[in-house]
């Protein structure tokens, strides 16, 4: 069984990362320190890590041996899906995965490849699904999670 719940130290420091960007960037367009007497650019400076924080994801994912649970989105049987489709939504690639008894899932592919055991997992199901299962995908899965050409079968 593998887990991952991400932290919230990792949004905070990118969003101070962001800042200290913003700072760098108005001091050399500036040639100088002048910009911080203006309170309106200070507004496009601080509020970066306490936005991230906020807005960041905190999904919960976890995944067994035949199994993967995302959040409190319920789970699904990775060994008995029916349907694996991947969707771009905004930057980033989601999956829907439903399984045989009708339960389903979409997730973004980020949340389970931020720990690559649980998305070993995960994967060796779809693998599985797919092709002894015969469950039904579309174009840019086969393409993105490479269902076509599995890693025992590549060079």
């Amino acid at each position: 069984m593998e887990w991952f719940y991400p932290d919230r130290t990792g949004r905070v420091v990118t969003g101070l990362f962001l800042s200290l960007v913003a700072i760098v960037a108005y001091t050399l367009m500036d040639w100088g320190f002048s910009w911080v007497e203006n309170p309106w650019l200070w507004l496009l400076v601080v509020p970066w890590p306490f936005i991230l924080l906020a807005t960041g994801g905190n999904y919960r994912t976890a995944a067994g041996a035949d199994w993967l649970i995302y959040g409190k989105n319920g789970f699904v049987k990775t060994y008995e899906l029916k349907s694996v489709k991947v969707h771009i939504e905004g930057p980033v690639h989601a999956i829907d995965l439903e399984d045989r008894n009708g339960r389903g899932l979409r997730v973004k592919l980020h949340a389970l490849q931020e720990n690559r055991q649980l998305w070993d997992l995960v994967y060796n199901g779809i693998l599985h699904s797919v092709h002894v299962g015969g469950a039904e995908t579309n174009k840019r899965a086969r393409d993105y999670l490479l269902l076509d050409f599995p890693p025992h079968l590549r060079a």
